[in-house]
Parts: structure tokens; C-alpha cells; sequence
């Protein structure tokens, strides 16, 4: 809302995962038998942070131009992957993955 126009870029991708559901999931898990271990914790799916910023923009129905943008418009100190998405495989395995979709937790953030 401060803005007339939000830059976003569409060349990285993610996982945005609400962190209630990440709670939950912990619950979950040290509730199991599941073997020790170190497991990701993710949201499914994937998405860009464009992808993101425009499902953001839908659901809160917020009228700013999204337009998306060159990762050399923003300065980093840190150079980021293209591609941070993480798989769920070990609480897959489990039978004990209850992370939602991406989309899902936005929804459940935004509400």
C-alpha cells in the first residue's frame, strides 16, 4: 500500500512455509516412533517469489502493480541459489508428513 508498483523476481524459487504448520509437524513427529534423525520441514510445493508476492496480492486483494523484476535490481551482500526447495521425503517415508501446500498456509497466515 506504500507503493504505486511492487518489483519481485521470478528467477528464484522457494517454498514459503507457514510456520504454525512447521509447529504442528514437530508435534507430530515427536509424537512418533520415527527414527532420530534430521528432517526437513517444508511447505509443499513450490513457487517463485513472484508466484508468491502476486498469490499475496489475490487473496489480501491488494491493488498495487506487480511487476516482476531483474535479480540485478537489488543488491545482495549474499549471493542466493536459484532453486531453495526442499522435499519433505524423510516425513514422507514416515507416513507422517502433514505440511500443507504452500498456498494453503498463506491462506491460513493471511486469514
Amino acid at each position: 500500500d506504500e507503493r504505486d508498483e511492487v518489483r519481485v523476481v521470478d528467477t528464484e524459487y522457494v517454498s514459503p512455509t507457514f510456520t504454525e504448520n512447521i509447529g504442528e509437524q514437530i508435534i507430530k513427529l515427536i509424537e512418533t516412533n520415527a527414527e532420530f534423525g534430521l528432517y526437513h520441514v517444508a511447505a509443499e510445493g513450490s513457487c517463485s517469489w513472484y508466484e508468491f508476492a502476486k498469490e499475496i496480492f489475490l487473496i489480501s486483494k491488494t491493488e498495487t502493480v506487480l511487476k516482476i523484476a531483474s535479480p540485478s535490481e537489488f543488491s545482495a551482500k549474499v549471493k542466493r541459489p536459484k532453486y531453495s526447495v526442499m522435499e519433505n521425503k524423510k516425513l514422507n517415508g514416515h507416513n507422517i508428513n502433514i505440511m500443507l501446500h504452500w498456498r494453503d498456509g498463506l491462506k491460513a497466515y493471511l486469514k
